[in-house]
């Protein structure tokens, strides 16, 4: 996906709620460099950004059933990565399933709006 630099995208990650199983745990990481950092983790404690330069700037919906998606506020342009939500749910015979998946996030300066009208160069003129 891209993003604007200074503006606000949604990284998606989006699964169907069942009645077997019940989320315990959702993080959000992200690689850049090689290097792979934890930013978000939801438990049963609660919301934990664990990465300061993203405090204030991302959140993840709460009430929405199925929706871990990572939002993120103020672009800048080192954000781009890949991100990986993952999330562990436990079933109703206390087996324990996990499924992540990477999304890629490039910030760009800006989007070049497709021209709605267009002229031919003069030379092609009659």
């Amino acid at each position: 996906i891209t993003g604007i630099w200074m503006g606000s995208t949604t990284v998606p990650c989006t699964y169907v709620p069942s009645e077997v199983f019940t989320q315990q745990t959702l993080s959000w990481s992200v690689e850049r460099d090689s290097s792979t950092s934890t930013i978000f983790r939801r438990d049963d404690l609660g919301d934990h950004i664990l990465l300061s330069k993203y405090r204030g700037r991302v959140s993840v919906p709460k009430h929405i059933p199925g929706d871990a998606s990572l939002r993120i506020e103020n672009l800048e342009m080192p954000d781009s990565g890949h991100y990986t939500c993952q999330v562990v749910w436990r079933s109703t015979n206390n087996s324990l399933v996990t499924r992540e998946v990477t999304t890629t996030l490039k910030v760009v300066k800006e989007v070049n709006a497709p021209s709605s009208s267009w002229e031919l160069p003069s030379s092609l003129h009659q």
